[in-house]
């Protein structure tokens, strides 16, 4: 009979072991920081339709290590000029560098700043989301076959939430890319930003900055 008995509640005492553990599992995920959420943003960055204008008969496309570089540096400044700013409160010039040439560089500073990077935003408390459209590349070749300048068209939308509610910063327009060494760098763009939510500074701006004359010389 003790035997039956002893038996009988082996089953009970694990499922209620199962319980508790289940509990703390429960308790831990409600207990986990919003802050810790923000820093896991959502964004996907993809290439779309690929137009070239060539003087010559080649290249036939955008080379695809070229394209590889377009992406990178799209998806560089998309994280420096809105999800970092998101994650921190304030904007890092030193990981916005990569994507910018002298001249945006230099306009990034000074008056064109509202437009290219989203400063004085609330810092998020909950996730950030950014969902961006397919990027259109447009490219323009030299005689000899060599991409020299390339628009990528960005329509992006971050929303997040901070401690006054939700905001969402939508920027579209074109960046305009030119080869710096081994890399392709912003030159010139027309943008147009739109922020809504409570406690932002950052007013809504359009700018358009032409790129500099460009030169010819082979793509890498």
């Amino acid at each position: 009979m003790l035997d039956r008995v002893t038996r009988s509640r082996r089953p009970r005492a694990a499922a209620l072991a199962l319980c508790a553990l289940l509990a703390t599992s429960v308790a831990f995920a409600f207990a986990t920081p919003a802050s810790a959420k923000a820093k896991k943003p959502i964004a996907k960055i993809t290439i779309g339709d690929v137009t070239i204008y060539k003087v010559g008969n080649d290249p036939q496309t955008i080379p695809d290590e070229v394209r590889a570089k377009i992406l990178a540096a799209v998806s560089t400044y998309v994280n420096a000029a809105t999800v970092k700013p998101l994650q921190t409160g304030v904007v890092d010039d030193a990981a916005l560098a990569p994507a910018l040439g002298p001249a945006a560089t230099f306009r990034a500073a000074g008056v064109d700043r509202g437009t290219l990077v989203d400063e004085g935003i609330p810092k998020a408390t909950g996730r950030i989301v950014v969902n961006t459209l397919p990027v259109k590349l447009t490219a323009l070749a030299d005689a000899d076959g060599h991409v020299v300048v390339i628009t990528a068209h960005l329509e992006s939308i971050a929303r997040t939430r901070t401690e006054r509610g939700g905001i969402t910063i939508s920027r579209k327009g074109d960046l305009v890319f030119m080869p710096d060494g081994d890399t392709w760098k912003i030159d010139g763009y027309d943008l147009a930003v739109e922020r809504s939510g409570k406690g932002l500074v950052a007013p809504t701006t359009a700018t358009t900055a032409a790129p500099s004359t460009p030169t010819p010389g082979a793509a890498k």
